[in-house]
């Protein structure tokens, strides 16, 4: 490092082996794989995010470090705190760097214990035990060299020392004593078990209840740190009976068990000033023996082509890889976040990593704790998260595994690292490259991105510019773009794709009269977001809604309940976007106070609002609850119709619909029309409370009377009080309700004299429409209910939806 000039650092985004021009390649385990930016972090040590599309899950993310530990300045750190506590990766890097290392990368660590902290299996931190794990079984182990090895856990902690026996006559024997260690920073359990504190577990042993503890001094900090295969030669300072919690301090070891345990006994005979031999020994004299790092994991998954675990439940993942050349690999992948990454088997991820090289292949904690954090060149002074954890934060977990080196090191040499801001681009559309400056060893180098450089295109069509920013050419294809800047150099791969889809920014538009609403869309390759903008697609609208440009400016036609739709496209792939103007129009009281929950009737009343058809009765509210007036139904329908000249219909003649009443013009267009007739010949009843089956008999009359053929769509219902309907109702109830506009209530019953309600209304005119204006007068179809509205009106206000017709 120290003889390097000004290197140029390559930082390549690049598609993963394999990539088919359809653009994307097709990888084991995690599916499509439309892109992998992979890009060097430290010497030996690269880092690349990838977009994939799985089978079954969706869309993926995934994260992946790949270092050469053998012989290199990139150390393997396992970091274990206080062993009763838990820590964020963050400041487990933080409190990494302040001792003097320089984390490149990270990710969280073993299984752990939620209720005490303490980690499932072995840990072991510059060659010092720092927890036996509570269920040790597999650990990767690392040598002093960096090299990594999968190995079973079988190791053995034991004292040794004298002990004072009482005899019958009051002396004491002084006797060897002996005794297997259960545990090591590990708290109590149910075993009973004697357990072994060292002051890398906290300030005290954190037990309660009654025990027995022997409090031990090694005589330095140094001398009491539990080193694999060496003894450590301490001595009783002391014991204590029946309480719990002992000190640590900085040279102190203690041995703590539960009062009645099987070497309690032997514990209480211990005396003050005794010497004590711990031991620690790796019975298999395997890896462990030799190992200055250690992490337990969750379970072994792969191992040199034979699979030891398999999984297939959809999870956030971390796990741990070897790879065939030596070199490890640290694996996160997002999960439970539809949309952003949805998870994978166990199997599927370490399918995936056996791709990418690996033959050995471990679990770590998932799930929540899936974390890892990263040092990108140039923009970060220190590894930070880069992933999307389930939990929304980071999760505070037991241990972790780092990638680091020594700070103070020669940092001669200069290299450029380049960003582009999407790794995926629409023909014309433009990415922003940003690029910065780092030192020899790839700490950054002053703050922001740099300016005046200078930019060529080595493969592929497009421009870019001095900023900067890159403009794709018509083509699919691969861009390759250099950015130098006097003898430092990088460069941006950046791919091309014309077959995307459209999703619009909002599925549906409503809009006032004469209103301008600035739309989009977004464009996705497969399940990967890709550079574009609104004005390289096509758009068009129906001329009745309105007008639209080339970017997509919506401006609503002045006229009010107006439906159409917007179109837009590009290529082969198009979305249609429905429109209506008159905007829908929401009410303060459409929540049921004793519920919570949105009124049955909800989204016909805001759709019919939004038309025009029904009105609010004041100060934002709809009342849906209200009964209903007969001119007020009468005036709904009248509304219903296109076009339609109140102003044509002679006057009805009925002397209580004076000339100077609302209602005047509909009842006179209702008469005239023969949809209504009065109480008698005289008297029309306006303001008198619409009754359900009046209800029935005015739809009736009115699709009659307008040409719309009523589908029996439904089996007209043998109500519990059909004796109950007037006589002059009932065939046109039976003809309402067989074609599914009007319905029973949830007792069982049609109501036929109660009066009907606004929100039933509300719905039965909707229905009318929706047969109306989907053209089923003659086939017979059945009408699908409006989005977010009950199929059924059952229990919500069942034909709490239908109710009274305007008299007869």
């Amino acid at each position: 490092m120290t003889e390097r000039k000004a290197t140029a650092v390559l930082v390549v985004f690049v598609m993963l082996a394999g990539l088919l021009f359809s653009g994307f390649s097709r990888q084991s385990g995690i599916g499509n794989v439309y892109y992998a930016a992979r890009m060097e972090i430290f010497d030996g040590v690269s880092f690349t995010r990838i977009l994939a599309g799985h089978d079954t899950n969706g869309v993926e993310r995934a994260y992946v470090v790949e270092a050469d530990t053998v012989g290199s300045q990139i150390r393997p750190i396992v970091f274990s705190g206080e062993a009763g506590d838990k820590y964020v990766l963050d400041a487990m890097t933080a409190t990494l760097e302040a001792q003097g290392w320089k984390v490149v990368a990270g990710v969280n660590g073993d299984l752990f214990s939620t209720d005490t902290a303490c980690p499932r299996g072995l840990t072991i931190h510059d060659g010092i035990v720092q927890s036996s794990g509570y269920d040790p079984q597999f650990v990767i182990a690392f040598d002093g060299a960096g090299r990594a090895e999968l190995a079973w856990t079988d190791m053995n902690y034991s004292l040794s020392t004298d002990i004072f026996v009482p005899q019958p006559d009051g002396t004491h024997l002084q006797t060897p004593f002996s005794a297997n260690i259960g545990f090591v920073n590990v708290p109590h359990g149910g075993a009973k078990a004697l357990h072994l504190y060292s002051r890398l577990y906290g300030a005290s042993t954190k037990t309660s209840g009654e025990n027995i503890e022997v409090v031990l001094d090694a005589g330095s900090a140094d001398a009491a740190q539990l080193r694999m295969g060496q003894a450590v030669r301490a001595t009783v300072s002391e014991v204590r009976y029946g309480g719990g919690n002992a000190p640590i301090g900085d040279t102190q070891l203690v041995l703590s068990t539960a009062a009645d345990s099987a070497t309690a006994q032997s514990l209480g005979m211990m005396a003050v000033g005794m010497p004590v031999d711990i031991h620690i020994t790796d019975l298999s004299n395997g890896p462990v023996s030799r190992s200055v790092e250690c992490i337990g994991t969750y379970t072994p998954v792969y191992d040199n082509g034979r699979w030891i675990s398999t999984g297939s439940k959809a999870d956030p993942r971390t796990l741990l890889g070897i790879k065939r050349d030596g070199s490890i690999m640290l694996y996160v992948l997002d999960g439970r976040q539809p949309g952003i990454s949805g998870g994978i088997g166990l199997s599927d991820a370490a399918s995936h990593m056996v791709e990418l090289g690996c033959s050995v292949v471990v679990n770590l904690d998932g799930g929540g704790s899936s974390t890892i954090a990263v040092r990108e060149p140039g923009i970060d002074s220190t590894a930070v998260m880069k992933n999307s954890p389930s939990d929304g934060s980071q999760r505070r977990v037991a241990n972790g595994l780092f990638l680091a080196y020594r700070s103070g090191q020669s940092s001669g040499g200069r290299q450029l690292s380049a960003y582009p801001d999407s790794y995926l681009a629409m023909p014309g559309a433009s990415v922003q490259i940003s690029t910065y400056m780092s030192n020899g060893l790839y700490e950054r180098s002053g703050y922001g991105a740099l300016s005046g450089l200078d930019y060529r295109i080595l493969e592929g069509g497009g421009s870019v510019d001095r900023s900067g920013l890159f403009t794709a050419g018509d083509s699919d294809g691969r861009t390759l773009i250099e950015i130098s800047d006097g003898d430092a150099s990088a460069t941006a791969e950046i791919d091309v794709y014309s077959g995307v889809t459209i999703s619009p920014s909002q599925n549906a538009v409503f809009a006032d009269p004469g209103q301008s609403l600035d739309l989009g869309v977004t464009a996705a390759y497969g399940h990967a977001p890709i550079a574009h903008s609104d004005s390289l697609f096509a758009w068009e609208c129906d001329e009745g809604v309105g007008r639209i440009d080339g970017n997509g400016l919506f401006t609503a036609t002045e006229r009010s309940g107006v439906s159409g739709e917007i179109r837009v496209s590009f290529g082969q792939s198009s979305v249609s976007i429905p429109v209506q103007v008159g905007a829908k129009i929401s009410f303060i009281d459409m929540l049921d106070p004793a519920t919570g929950t949105d009124h049955w009737a909800r989204p016909y009343i805001e759709a019919l609002a939004g038309k025009g058809i029904v009105n609010g009765i004041g100060d934002s509210m709809f009342g849906p609850d209200y009964p209903l007036t007969r001119a007020q139904f009468l005036a709904m329908l009248a509304k219903t119709v296109e076009g339609l000249d109140l102003n044509a219909a002679p006057p009805s003649g009925f002397q209580d619909v004076p000339v100077d009443e609302w209602h005047f013009r509909y009842v006179n267009w209702g008469h005239a029309a023969g949809i209504v007739n009065g109480m008698d010949a005289t008297s029309f009843a306006p303001d008198a409370e619409i009754s359900r089956e009046q209800m029935a008999v005015m739809l009736d009359s009115f699709a009659s009377k307008s040409g719309i053929y009523l589908p029996a769509s439904a089996t007209p219902a043998a109500f519990a009080d059909s004796s109950m309907i007037s006589s002059w109702a009932a065939l046109a109830a039976d003809r309402v309700v067989g074609a599914g506009i009007m319905n029973g209530m949830p007792d069982g019953g049609f109501e036929p004299q109660g009066s009907a309600t606004r929100a039933q209304a509300a719905k039965v005119a909707f229905v009318l429409c929706a047969i109306r204006d989907a053209g089923q007068a003659s086939q017979g179809v059945s009408v699908p209910p409006v989005e977010g509205a009950p199929q059924e009106d059952g229990a919500q206000g069942q034909d709490a939806p239908p109710g009274g017709a305007q008299g007869p």
